[in-house]
């Protein structure tokens, strides 16, 4: 009895902790100058600049240039949601952005009045010719 008594207070701890990491699906999504601590990539923004150009695979399209506009959801918990390309130079770019911001590594949280909330972020990325 002793036994089956501790695995359900295990169990119950395990959702109450598990209910902490998930997003709140109708929790505001806030602006970046709503909150009083930005999302931000590990490392700064010069490192997503370089994981991005690192993973990204330009299409072989002669004097591809433009920029592609990528938004998405920083959740409480790091992950990236809701990504979307808002405007890109064609070719598969606004693709391919996405695909790669599906890899990124969690990032620091924003947070307002202390608590972790949900940001939305823009990202203006440059293609160029090499």
């Amino acid at each position: 009895m002793k036994c089956f008594f501790c695995i359900i207070c295990f169990l119950l701890a395990l959702e109450h902790t598990s209910a902490q990491d998930h997003t709140d699906p109708v929790a505001p999504v806030l602006e970046l100058t709503e909150v009083d601590q930005q999302p931000e990539f590990p490392g700064g923004l010069e490192n997503c600049y370089t994981f991005f150009y690192k993973n990204f695979k330009k299409p072989e399209v002669p004097e591809l240039i433009g920029k592609i506009y990528i938004s998405f959801i920083v959740e409480p918990d790091g992950t990236l949601t809701d990504i979307r390309s808002d405007r890109n130079p064609g070719f598969g770019t606004g693709a391919e952005a996405e695909r790669v911001m599906q890899l990124s590594p969690k990032w620091i949280p924003g947070k307002k009045a202390g608590q972790r909330v949900r940001v939305k972020y823009i990202l203006t990325l440059g293609i160029h010719t090499d």
